[in-house]
């Protein structure tokens, strides 16, 4: 039977490929969820009220968006700290 097979380094480089982009889509989604919920409350909140002030909407924003970083920052660069980690080490192996 004769196929392609797959080296150990792809197979490696696929699974560190797979792990970036989750772990960008999950910092991601924790700043841009809730910067979303509060820029639609704030539009609603605007609409009703016939307000056009273009600062009302962005001063919420920002405020969450540094909330965010206070609250979740830490734990989002530990994260990165371990991929950049794991993946130097996976690696150096690889080239033994």
């Amino acid at each position: 039977m004769t196929g392609l097979t797959v080296a150990p380094d792809e197979v490696m480089l696929g699974a560190l490929a797979r792990e970036a982009v989750l772990l960008f889509a999950g910092g991601a989604a924790t700043f841009l969820v809730p910067m979303l919920v509060v820029a639609v409350l704030v539009g609603l909140i605007q609409t009703i009220f016939s307000v056009q002030e273009s600062s009302l909407s962005f001063l919420p924003k920002l405020a969450v968006l540094v909330l965010m970083i206070a609250i979740a920052g830490e734990g989002l660069m530990l994260g990165l700290g371990d991929y950049l980690e794991s993946g130097l080490i996976a690696m150096v192996g690889a080239i033994h």
